[in-house]
């Protein structure tokens, strides 16, 4: 397989703080990253800091694959934003100009024996079909057997609602096949990963979020920590009538994860996950520790020195679950 008998070689793309290093270290696999793609500034400074003597190649579609390392894993949670763009008026999807296309281009040329991708839910809806369904003739032309799935991190052991289509690619003449992993219940809950003394500016006041009126819910025990989300209660009728952002008013309101015990899906927005006693008292949003606490670090094991905040929401809420992706390489790495 490699020099070192059972150590894998691995190229990240979309690297961000290094996900899937960080999560072949979670799930005890011998492995070595041998380069990295990443343009975000702060993304490379935390991925540097935690990774350290690994190359950064830089905008992955400038990469010239016979300039890469072999490598035995690419790994990447690949952008979706051009593919809207680029299937426009098309019959069929031209992922060409996309970034999965650089995906396609570099596996194709170095042939890694496994991937594993992963995208948004949305990624699998009806609209995104035939962007979904040319991803999968793609992988399968290059020559990979796909086992994809939509994945729920509260459903193997993290808490936090965060649904997203993983792709486990296989290199087909390996003949190996794959089963995800189980899902289980939950032993850590969101009170378990809250810090205590938090500073007063994570607390929530009228005037930060202008002064709009707090829905309260008497829900019994205020002791309960709950999660809480700014929502506009118009959004979904712009989305159901394909009507512009804006034709409504913007009315918002608080709401409540009725899934006690687990957070809201971290974003990089900082206003837009928070945590609350139950009857919606004492709300804060959540500090940069307690995201990435959520998402897989439930031990701090991530060195964020020298980020600013803003960078640091943005990491985590457009990272990878280390916990979820550890049990998926467990299974593809078992034998």
């Amino acid at each position: 397989m490699s020099e070192e008998e059972n150590v894998i070689r691995v190229f990240d793309m979309f690297s961000g703080y290094g996900g899937a290093e960080f999560a072949l270290k979670k799930a005890g696999i011998s492995h070595k990253c041998i380069g990295y793609s990443e343009i975000k500034k702060h993304a490379i400074k935390c991925f540097d800091k935690n990774h350290p003597g690994i190359k950064n190649y830089g905008d992955c579609s400038k990469i010239t694959p016979s300039e890469l390392p072999d490598f035995d894993l690419l790994t990447g949670g690949f952008p979706c934003q051009p593919f809207s763009e680029a299937g426009k008026h098309k019959g069929e999807l031209d992922i060409r100009g996309t970034l999965f296309a650089d995906i396609v281009r570099i596996a194709e040329f170095k042939h890694p024996r496994w991937m594993l991708l992963e995208n948004v839910k949305g990624l699998t809806f009806n609209n995104h079909k035939k962007t979904f369904d040319k991803i999968l003739s793609e992988l399968d032309r290059i020559e990979y057997n796909v086992y994809w799935k939509v994945m729920n991190s509260k459903d193997y052991g993290t808490p936090q609602s965060r649904e997203r289509v993983i792709f486990v690619c296989i290199r087909k003449d390996l003949k190996q096949s794959f089963e995800f992993p189980k899902e289980e219940s939950l032993k850590i809950y969101l009170k378990d990963l809250i810090e205590k003394d938090v500073p007063e500016k994570y607390k929530f006041t009228e005037k930060r979020f202008n002064g709009f009126l707090k829905d309260r819910f008497p829900l019994g025990d205020d002791g309960h920590i709950v999660s809480v989300a700014i929502r506009n209660k118009n959004r979904s009728k712009h989305q159901q009538l394909g009507l512009p952002y804006g034709t409504f008013p913007k009315q918002y309101h608080l709401v409540f994860n009725k899934d006690l015990g687990v957070s809201y899906a971290v974003k990089s927005a900082s206003h837009e996950f928070m945590v609350a006693t139950m009857k919606l008292e004492n709300i804060r949003g959540l500090t940069p520790k307690e995201c990435f606490r959520l998402m897989g670090f439930f031990e701090d094991e991530i060195n964020l020195d020298g980020l600013s905040e803003s960078q640091k929401y943005d990491l985590a809420g457009n990272g990878w679950d280390i916990n979820l992706v550890s049990k998926i390489f467990k299974k593809m790495f078992s034998s």
